[in-house]
């Protein structure tokens, strides 16, 4: 015999029923809004046929309000936020903190403005703003791995003895990923028929190593 639905109480129905309403209002907030940011973007681009369509035999000359206004804000307000070189500045709690909090400071700036697009971030952020009635940045941390080379030239013997130590030292890290040896020889002066052997030092060896 199937179980006998529970009956829902008062106050959970109220419930379901505001959060729904809650949602439907929520989706005709979006989409008026997108009307609207549809319609500012036409507006700033100056496509004003919808709006206002233009008398057949006028002057089809746009004047650009929107785009002037929002064009004619932006540098004042990027100065606010630029204009310094402590785009953030960290407030230390007492005494003891001060050089802490201006390290944070020195790096947060470094990380946002030199690591970062900072400058371009903020005027994408305050111009959306403007524009749209709403800004958004997006903060992540990526941690990734990143491979250098490096080639040596006409290393000696030791010079190469040396690279292998720190090679093996590196855990790792580094690695001779090619090794050419290119071995000379010396003519000799007092027979042409002998040639010399080559000497310590006439062999040149060409390394490339990766980190």
């Amino acid at each position: 015999m199937a179980a006998k639905p529970k009956k829902m109480d008062l106050l959970t129905l109220k419930a379901t029923v505001a959060a729904e309403r809650q949602n439907a209002l929520a989706g005709m907030t979006a989409a008026q809004l997108m009307d609207e940011r549809a319609k500012a973007m036409d507006y700033y681009l100056g496509h004003m046929e919808e709006d206002m369509p233009v008398p057949v035999g006028r002057s089809k000359a746009v004047s650009t309000d929107v785009a002037d206004t929002i064009e004619g804000l932006m540098p004042n307000l990027m100065d606010i936020f630029t204009g310094s070189d402590e785009v953030v500045r960290f407030d230390p709690d007492g005494p003891d903190d001060e050089e802490a909090a201006q390290q944070e400071t020195d790096y947060v700036n470094h990380v946002f403005m030199q690591q970062n697009p900072g400058f371009m971030t903020l005027y994408s952020f305050i111009k959306d703003s403007l524009l749209s009635k709403t800004g958004i940045v997006k903060v992540w941390w990526e941690e990734r791995e990143q491979e250098e080379r490096e080639t040596y030239y006409d290393l000696t013997d030791d010079q190469f003895m040396i690279l292998m130590h720190e090679v093996q030292q590196s855990d790792g890290e580094l690695r001779i990923v090619e090794h050419t040896i290119h071995e000379g020889t010396a003519e000799s002066d007092a027979d042409d028929t002998l040639t010399d052997m080559p000497q310590p030092g006439d062999d040149d060896d060409e390394s490339e190593m990766t980190s």
